[in-house]
Order: C-alpha cells, then sequence, then structure tokens
C-alpha cells in the first residue's frame, strides 16, 4: 500500500480542516489505488474517535513524534517524553512507503507566533525530506521573521537547507511570496490563491463515513452572521475585541438584524459566550454552540446575506457560497484575500481603526450586499485557476 500524507492540517478549526477535506477529497479521485492519511497532532484518544467519523485515517502527529523521528538528539528528548511506541510505529510504517506530501499548515513559519511553531514547522519537513518524500507546501501565508538574536540566526541557517527540499512552496499573498523567499533564500516559491478558495467542491462521500449525516439548520430571513477570533483579543486585549464586536452587533440591531454569533474554530467558543452575556436578554442574538465540521458550516453560512468575519477560512468559506463579507483582520492575509475578491472596501483593519469605521462598512454592505453577491459570483464563473493541475503537470507520481 502506498500513502499519500497531509500534514499541518487539523479538526478543530474549520479552516485547517476544510484543507485536510479538499486534499483527502481530491487525492482519491486522482490516485483511488493509494491511501491518503492525515498526520495531525492531536492526543491519541481524540484520532481513535475521529477515525469513527472520517472515511480517512487519522494518526497523532505532534512535536515529540517529529522530534523522534528527526533523530539525533531530538530522539532522546522525545523518548523522555514519553511518546508512544504505537504511534511511531504506525508513523514509521507511513512515511516508509508514502509517494507524496502535502503540507497545509496554513499560517505557521512567522515571528507573530513563538519560536518553537516554526522549528516545528522546520522539523516537519526535515523528517518528509528524512524519508526522501516529494513535499508540496500548499498555500500559505509566512512572515514576518522578527525571532529576535536568540532564534532568529538558528531558524533562518536550518531554514534555508529545509525548505530548499520542497518540489514547490505556495504562497498566498505578494507580501508572503517575498518574505519566505528572500530570508531564506529560496527560488522554489511561487504565488497561490487560497487553496479553499480554488479548489474543487469535496466529495463528502471520501470525507465522511456513509453513516454519518450533516446537521442542518434553517435560519430565518434578514440575518447576519458575526464570526469572531479569539486571536483579535489575544493580540490586543478581550476588552477591545469586545468594544469591537459590540459595536458590530449595535450597528446590526438599528438596522433590524438578526444576529448570529458563529464559531469558526474550537478555540473561539469561549469569546462568542462572552460576546453573547452583552446581551443576555435580546431575543434576536442567538449564540449557536454547536461545533459544527466545515461541510455544515457551508450549509449554515450560505443562508446569511452576508458575514462579519475575523477568521480568515470562514471569509472564504462565506465567498464559496457567494455570501459577502466584512472582514476584521489585522495582517496582509486578510488584505490580500479581500482584494483578491475585489471586496477591499469592507476591509477592517483592528489595528488602526477608524472612528465610525465599523457602522460606515455596514451602512455599505447593508446598501449593496446584492450587488456585492453579483461580483463574488463573476469572480468564480471567471476563475479558471487549478492547483492541482499546476503541481502534476511538474511532478509525475504513479497511479
Amino acid at each position: 500500500m502506498e500513502y499519500i500524507i497531509v500534514v499541518g492540517g487539523g479538526m478543530s478549526n474549520k479552516g485547517a480542516q476544510s484543507m485536510v477535506f479538499q486534499i483527502v477529497s481530491e487525492m482519491k479521485k486522482r490516485f483511488p489505488q493509494k491511501k491518503t492519511v492525515a498526520l495531525i497532532d492531536m492526543k491519541p484518544d481524540d484520532a481513535k474517535s475521529m477515525n469513527t467519523i472520517y472515511n480517512f485515517e487519522i494518526v497523532p502527529f505532534g512535536i515529540r513524534h517529529i522530534f523522534y523521528l528527526y533523530g539525533k538528539a531530538q530522539t532522546i528528548l522525545a523518548k523522555v517524553s514519553g511518546t508512544s511506541k504505537n504511534d511511531i510505529m504506525r508513523i514509521k510504517e507511513i512515511l516508509k512507503n508514502a509517494c507524496l506530501a502535502f503540507d497545509v499548515s496554513g499560517y505557521s513559519l512567522s515571528s507573530n507566533w513563538i519560536a518553537i511553531n516554526s522549528i516545528k514547522y522546520l522539523y516537519q519537513i526535515a523528517v518528509l525530506k528524512k524519508y526522501g518524500i516529494p513535499t508540496i507546501l500548499m498555500p500559505q501565508s509566512f512572515g514576518p521573521f522578527n525571532y529576535g538574536a536568540l532564534f532568529e540566526h538558528y531558524i533562518k541557517r536550518i531554514g534555508r537547507r529545509l525548505l530548499s527540499y520542497p518540489v514547490v512552496i505556495f504562497a498566498r499573498e505578494q507580501y508572503s511570496c517575498e518574505s519566505v523567499k528572500n530570508f531564506f533564500h529560496l527560488n522554489n516559491v511561487c504565488l497561490s490563491k487560497d487553496m479553499v478558495l480554488t479548489g474543487k467542491e469535496v466529495e463528502r462521500s471520501s470525507v465522511l463515513c456513509p453513516e454519518i449525516k450533516l446537521r442542518e439548520f434553517c435560519i430565518g430571513k434578514s440575518c447576519v452572521a458575526v464570526v469572531p477570533n479569539n486571536k483579535l483579543a489575544e493580540k490586543f486585549s478581550l476588552q477591545k475585541a469586545l468594544a469591537i464586536y459590540k459595536t458590530v452587533i449595535d450597528t446590526l440591531i438599528e438596522y433590524n438584524r438578526d444576529v448570529y454569533i458563529i464559531q469558526h474554530s474550537g478555540a473561539d467558543i469561549d469569546l462568542c459566550v462572552e460576546i453573547k452575556d452583552c446581551y443576555p436578554d435580546n431575543p434576536h442574538i442567538t449564540l449557536l454552540q454547536e461545533n459544527l465540521n466545515c461541510l455544515e458550516y457551508d450549509l449554515l453560512i450560505r443562508q446569511f446575506d452576508y458575514i462579519i468575519a475575523s477568521r480568515y477560512h470562514s471569509l472564504v468559506h462565506a465567498y464559496r457560497q457567494n455570501v459577502p463579507c466584512i472582514a476584521i483582520g489585522w495582517s496582509e492575509k486578510y488584505d490580500s484575500l479581500m482584494n483578491v475578491m475585489r471586496q477591499s472596501e469592507y476591509m477592517i483593519n483592528a489595528k488602526n481603526l477608524g472612528e465610525n469605521e465599523i457602522p460606515l462598512k455596514i451602512a455599505k454592505m447593508q446598501q449593496d450586499y446584492r450587488k456585492e453577491q453579483n461580483v463574488i459570483y463573476n469572480f468564480f464563473a471567471h476563475m479558471n485557476e487549478n492547483i492541482y493541475d499546476k503541481i502534476f503537470s511538474n511532478l509525475d507520481v504513479k497511479e
């Protein structure tokens, strides 16, 4: 049995999940004789539970597994920390028989997060290189790389060596493309739109077990979804995040809109609850606490007139369903996405929030959301980009 590997994804975040789903669905169509496996950083019990839901194998693959498999001093650290021998044996079997690997990390290689995230990301590539597996870094964001004196030299040194290994590195934004290429001195970096934005619809039967049915929700007319992101509170403060979302909801109430607060990642549920607690007795504000998968989220989000969201892939999912968005973000990836979709006038940068900017953006969307639906529809109608055709035109993988 030959394997195709997906690394860097996840199941608790609908964006990470949708990237895994898309690779699994596409590879099953292209290479039905091969087995696609997702190596994901999660607890063994969680993986065991998910393997009863999803129609592909999920294997735990965290930093301890990565260090163990890389070898040298890192193996000793991994052994001391109690890495499961059964997990290691299964991962080794997969790696030894793998013919291709896709990294769908999304946004990991950056000094915006703690340095160990970037080190883990690079050592993951080192493991794939050790086993000689052709590797594709699917469209993701990179940079900045201001790690400070303690880590910057080390990350730059190992990154230059390891990032030259993948067949191709796809960067989602021009900034990301230039940043990773220049910092690590690479010549295998290409600019490409987000893979979920340009990908084909996922075949449900390829990712879900037959007995699993999608949950559906009936949303009334004149409804708007608010999709928070807890990273907004982490980057600025909880007080600022609540103030932003409260301004959003207060403005929507003025337009007699019913508002649904929806989590796009399990990490956001506490912030969603905090926002709903600001409106304890308002029947027009609903907190949807169900942890949906990305396919269920698509069925839900298509019912709204528009959404106001801070999760990158919550915007992508909405656009795929022809739903206009107001984005509240703080990094280049949000600006780039809104420019690609010809929706930049609906971008709100939380770093330099203008006075009355939120009410003014909502007022414009209230007036023009039907027109923006046509703009989004035309974008997809004329989009002919297929990243998989691009990959396999230059990569020979035997069926």
